[in-house]
């Protein structure tokens, strides 16, 4: 890959960052911290605990390892590499499964892997590659995308109420001062924000319930047919946050 794109894929993720702790950074130094002078300190310490998550969830979405199959070592017999066919198939619940022969990495890819383009590595449980977070979302990383999703929607929800709160309390005269000025461009910030991400939460929530990946939703995989991988709404959700953490 040339190395002017390898440069260009780290954009995305540092505006992300960039954005994220700036203005969570502005909303604690000026309106957050006038809820905690009027007495109001459980206001930035619930604010707190929201921001932790955010950013926690955030960074293991970013560099925990998405859960990569690795490549098949040169030095391997591949004899019989070319009379291989391009598919076989898989019984998952009583359902066929075709997995497809990878020309990339040299073997057949398990059931919901699909290899990623970006990072040139086959994914288990591929939803898709995030440029947000500079990562691919798959079976190890994506319940903390999907918490990160969560906790975002709430941390924006929180940071628009209290900065409307404040602004509303303020005297007309007073609105020309730096906290209010601030207040206000962090409720804009917010509102621009608002359609893609609530959106992007509430797709993956539906998602989730449907025990499906995005790469299988887009590409129609179990359209007008059965899903083997799914075990209903409630399993499906318990599974995705609870379920066990696979080892690299």
């Amino acid at each position: 890959m040339p190395k002017c794109d390898v440069k260009t894929r780290y954009i995305p993720a540092t505006f992300a960052w960039t954005l994220l702790l700036s203005t969570t950074f502005l909303f604690f130094w000026y309106p957050c911290r006038q809820f905690y002078i009027h007495r109001h300190p459980w206001v930035p310490v619930c604010q707190a605990v929201i921001t932790f998550f955010v950013i926690a969830n955030f960074t293991l979405a970013t560099f925990m390892d998405p859960g990569v199959i690795p490549k098949a070592p040169p030095d391997e017999d591949r004899e019989d590499e070319f009379r291989a066919p391009l598919y076989k198939n898989a019984e998952i619940n009583g359902i066929t499964v075709r997995m497809k022969w990878c020309v990339t990495c040299k073997f057949y890819r398990p059931p919901r892997c699909s290899h990623c383009s970006v990072c040139n590595h086959c994914i288990e449980t591929f939803d898709h590659h995030c440029p947000w977070v500079n990562n691919c979302i798959g079976r190890r990383n994506y319940r903390f995308f999907f918490f990160f999703l969560i906790s975002l929607s709430v941390h924006m929800l929180s940071i628009f109420s209290l900065s409307l709160v404040y602004v509303l309390q303020k005297e007309k005269d007073k609105l020309t001062e730096v906290e209010p000025i601030v207040a206000m461009i962090l409720m804009a910030i917010v509102t621009l924000l608002a359609i893609p991400i609530f959106g992007l939460t509430g797709f993956h929530m539906v998602l989730v319930s449907r025990g499906r990946t995005t790469n299988e939703q887009v590409t129609g995989k179990f359209k007008g047919g059965y899903n083997p991988f799914s075990r209903r709404c409630w399993s499906n959700c318990c599974y995705t946050q609870c379920g066990p953490q696979f080892p690299r």
